[in-house]
């Protein structure tokens, strides 16, 4: 019984819904976009997203792409180094890379290093990229170039979105509908099937 339920949600939250998903730019699409766009709690009043390993500068283990807030040396000490490499959406294919974000809440330094540190990080969805977010740490995909696998509909208590599967051998893109309360979690999915199949293998 329990699964009819959530699929007759899933159905009134989406149809009855009469906007048009509304598609990211490209350039709204990308990881670090995405996580500039988060809004912390009030408790944080610093934070900073970092990438690592440093392929830019090698006598520095990571590299800031955004920092927002401020903090005082009088009250707290700098931020962390971190020498290890514990971190989310990691990627680079063949060698590798990955984000963390480095913040401070109520005068104490937390990172976070995990998907699941992430997401308590977001905490509540402000926004339609935190939303795009959590699709991302369940394994969703943004398609830069098609609405099936790229969109968006606030909805009065969270998001539908249309996000992808991608598989690299044989490509493929298979479409999905998620629908992502408020809290963060996902509460209904709806397969749209395959939108793109090749017999072509992608090798990094």
């Amino acid at each position: 019984m329990k699964p009819l339920i959530t699929a007759i949600f899933f159905t009134i939250t989406v149809t009855s819904c009469s906007e048009k998903f509304q598609k990211l730019p490209s350039k709204e699409s990308d990881v670090e976009h995405l996580l500039k766009k988060i809004k912390p709690n009030n408790n944080v009043s610093y934070w900073q997203v970092e990438h690592f390993p440093n392929y830019e500068d090698e006598t520095q283990e990571s590299r800031i792409v955004f920092s927002k807030g401020q903090y005082s040396n009088k009250q707290v000490s700098s931020p962390p180094n971190h020498n290890d490499w514990n971190g989310f959406f990691e990627g680079c294919q063949p060698i590798f890379c990955a984000y963390r974000i480095v913040y401070l809440e109520n005068n104490i330094w937390k990172t976070a290093k995990s998907e699941e540190d992430l997401k308590n990080f977001i905490s509540t969805i402000d926004n339609e990229y935190e939303a795009f977010l959590i699709g991302k740490i369940n394994g969703y995909e943004i398609d830069y170039y098609s609405e099936k696998g790229n969109g968006f509909i606030k909805d009065k208590s969270g998001y539908n979105l249309n996000m992808m599967k991608y598989n690299s051998c044989p490509e493929s893109k298979e479409s999905f509908t998620l629908f992502i309360n408020d809290s963060g979690k996902i509460t209904a999915t709806k397969n749209n099937g395959f939108y793109l199949k090749t017999k072509n293998c992608i090798v990094y």
